[in-house]
């Protein structure tokens, strides 16, 4: 962050065609969700400008945030210069640059006249704005109203002219096409930070550990592996993994039901999501695996008695292939180690710091949900 605002002045010179003019300050704090585990960017932002009495705010957050199925990259309110930028729909790759990009073009274009610019309805006419300038991605800019009426699309809901009222309209880039829910996905991945799971997984990779190591000192495992074909070998390492991923996700409680209608599409990414970042966990504890089995096939294992019991010349490749099977079937061993980790080291290695909370909130929505439910049925008994 502090990297972003180091060279956003002169970014904002270029845009504006003028001096640097712009001095930025940073900060960090975890922004307080709402009871329905959404950020109220609105408020966060005025009471930020109030306090540290700046003329633009602009938020930067990992919470994910959609217009209907649309990922929205940016939000911005123009008469109160407030802006939020969501990382995850800036993708895995490039966020830094992309997020001081977009910071910038929220400025310049949007909130650089804070308290005098025009308005989101008098700006976009309630129509949908050609996209702004490139900013390393496609998207497209809508309104406050737009945004609302493709969640209540999503929602199913009938009565629009109500829904669709607003205190004040604002803006949204949000992202386009089939690449722009790619980028969305990856960027909530990234979040994750996926490659914390190994290290919370320990015992799992003890128990992967032992049973690839019997399949390095057990001779029968050699002949085993030397009779397989290369297809059946990835048939077995791809079951090994898959085991692994669906053990760690249903028995750590990962996988979301969804409750209604629109939260039917936030629960699928959301389980794309936690399935991405166990998936990747995993593969790199394969990768470990593997390569400390394929040493100690190389350190244990006698090229010359390995011929001998496999009756025909043997070398390095022969090698690989018996770590191949053993790692794969130390994984399958790996899955039932995995339920000695616990439930909350697992679930905090692989979610990030808003995931986290965005499921505290959700969990005592549904508790509070699950309370009135049973207090209604009690009335009518």
């Amino acid at each position: 962050m502090d990297a972003i605002g180091q060279e956003l002045p002169a970014l904002l010179a270029e845009r504006e065609d003028g001096p640097e003019r712009w001095r930025v300050e940073t900060s960090s704090q975890l922004l307080p969700l709402d009871e329905e585990g959404a950020l109220p960017l609105l408020d966060i932002g005025r009471r930020q400008r109030e306090e540290q009495g700046w003329d633009v705010t602009v938020l930067l957050t990992e919470l994910p945030r959609r217009a209907g199925r649309q990922p929205i990259v940016a939000d911005c309110h123009p008469e109160a210069g407030v802006g939020l930028v969501s990382l995850p729909a800036l993708g895995a790759f490039r966020v830094r640059r992309r997020a001081r990009d977009t910071i910038a073009y929220l400025v310049a274009a949007h909130l650089g006249n804070a308290g005098g610019a025009r308005s989101a309805a008098e700006e976009s006419g309630g129509e949908r704005k050609s996209p702004g300038p490139a900013l390393g991605f496609s998207y497209e800019i809508i309104s406050d109203r737009e945004e609302r009426r493709a969640d209540i699309e999503e929602d199913g809901s009938e009565d629009s002219d109500v829904q669709l009222g607003t205190q004040g309209e604002s803006l949204h880039l949000v992202l386009t096409g089939a690449r722009g829910k790619l980028r969305l996905l990856t960027g909530m991945v990234r979040a994750n930070r996926p490659w914390r799971l190994v290290p919370s997984l320990s015992p799992a990779l003890a128990g992967a550990a032992a049973g690839a190591a019997f399949g390095v000192f057990y001779s029968n495992i050699w002949q085993l592996a030397d009779a397989f074909s290369t297809a059946r070998l990835i048939l077995v390492n791809a079951a090994a993994v898959l085991a692994m991923i669906v053990w760690l996700i249903f028995d750590n409680g990962l996988w979301e039901s969804p409750r209604n209608r629109r939260l039917r599409s936030e629960s699928a990414l959301y389980n794309s999501v936690t399935t991405l970042t166990v998936s990747f966990g995993v593969f790199c504890m394969y990768l470990l695996l593997y390569a400390v089995t394929l040493l100690a096939a190389f350190v244990a294992i006698p090229t010359g008695y390995l011929a001998t019991t496999l009756r025909h010349g043997a070398g390095i490749p022969d090698l690989a292939t018996i770590a191949w099977l053993s790692a794969s079937m130390g994984t399958i061993a790996g899955a039932l180690g995995s339920g000695l980790a616990g439930e909350d080291a697992v679930r905090r290695a692989a979610y990030s710091e808003r995931e986290l909370e965005r499921q505290a909130q959700r969990d005592k929505e549904e508790q509070r949900t699950g309370r009135e439910a049973t207090r209604a049925e009690e009335h009518e008994s």
